[in-house]
Parts: C-alpha cells; structure tokens; sequence
C-alpha cells in the first residue's frame, strides 16, 4: 500500500498545492481544514483516501480527527503540518483573543497533532514530520510581531522533534516558506510541492528556497545583532 500524508489547512494555496502534487503521485492523501465544504469539494477532485474538518485551536477536534483517520485505515506515515493563523501586525496592534488564537494554532495545535500521531509513526519503525515555518521565524518582522514567534516556535519544534524523535525512525523536515506566486521574490507552488517531496524522500532536515536565503537566515542566526538593522 501507498504512503498515506495527511496534510493541514489543506483548503489554502499551499494545502491545495500539497494535496494535489502528492495525489498526483500516486501517494495516498489525507486531508484536514475547517471550511468542510471546500474540504469535501478538494478530497472529491484529488480522490482523498480520507478528509475531515477540524480546528488546530480545538484539541477535542484533533482527537477525532485522528480516530476518524484510524477508522479509515488513513493513519499517516508524512505528517505536513502546514495550517496557520497569517495574522500579521505590530504586537501593540494585536488584540489578546488574537494572541492566543494565533498560537493556539500555529503552535500548540501543531504540536498536539503531532504527539497524537507520532505513537502510530514510532509503532510501525518510520514516519516523517513536515513542518512549515517561515523566514519570519528566522528573522522576526516588526510589522509581524506574534506570527514570528509563533515560527520561531515552529523551528525550535522541529529541531525538539529530530532530537526526541530521530533516534526512534521518525524525519523531520522544516521548510522556511516564502511568498507563494509569481512574480519577483516569491516561489510557485509546484517549486514549493516538488522541495518538500525531495525532503521526504531524501531525509533532507530543511527547506530553505534559495541557498542566499538559507546562509542569510544562518547569519542572522549566529549574529542576531544584524536583525536590528
């Protein structure tokens, strides 16, 4: 049987693109999102092995969504945690609900799927963990206070989950998203698709776009006083 990936905020440009590059390969394809319509109207198109709506700020939400993946023999064996709140401002331009919606899902929620379904991962010997980040985790944007630490979040998540996980056969990939498109300094979403196959099947543990970006992103790290300028 084929590999199984169930895929995050699968109604979004970058979920849809995921789902419909992985589909298109022969992979069998999970799919999850809060819009149940478009949710519905994607898994008939792609011919999902499973679909089902859920909340990443509901844990309750989560739970059954995995039970309703073990009941249709879709448990996953990739992982691609790709839902996000993009709530983008100045942190004094942020109101509290906002705050704590924000990392409820692009945090928190991300991690409780994933403890929900690394166990069946680890049973079975392999899995891989895809995680979409940001180079706003990389390099926190003043205009987007709390969507960067929500990332920074997500690149400590993924370097927490090689350490734990990768003794036991589990991958993880980070992938530092940029801007999804044409045009100048944005990547198309099939560029996007075929890195993060290429990571899955060659046990890449990042994604960086451009080699500048990524050695940039690595200097800024090393001497964050850059960030200031």
């Amino acid at each position: 049987m084929s590999s199984c990936v169930l895929i995050t905020g699968a109604t979004g440009l970058v979920g849809r693109g995921l789902a419909t590059h992985f589909a298109g390969r022969g992979y069998r394809v999970a799919l999850t999102a809060r819009d149940s319509g478009r949710l519905e109207s994607l898994a008939a198109e792609i011919g999902a092995a499973a679909w089902q709506s859920s909340d990443l700020a509901d844990a309750a939400s989560l739970k059954r969504l995995v039970e309703h993946l073990d009941a249709a023999s879709a448990s996953p064996d990739v992982l691609i945690n790709n839902a996000a709140d993009v709530t983008s401002k100045p942190l004094l331009d942020t109101a509290l609900d906002e705050i704590d919606h924000l990392l409820r899902v692009n945090v928190i929620g991300a991690l409780q799927l994933t403890r929900l379904i690394a166990p069946s991962m680890i049973s079975r010997g392999n899995g891989t963990i895809v995680n979409i980040s940001s180079l706003a985790g990389f390099k926190p944007n003043r205009a987007q206070t709390v969507y960067s630490v929500s990332k920074s979040a997500v690149n400590a998540m993924s370097e927490a989950l090689r350490a734990e996980l990768g003794p036991r056969g589990i991958h993880c990939v980070n992938v530092a998203l940029m801007g999804v498109g044409d045009g100048p300094g944005r990547v198309s979403m099939d560029v996007v698709a075929r890195r993060i196959a290429r990571a899955i099947n060659d046990r890449e543990p990042d994604v960086f776009f451009y080699w500048r970006t990524k050695w940039l992103m690595r200097l800024y790290g090393a001497l964050p006083a850059l960030m200031r300028r």
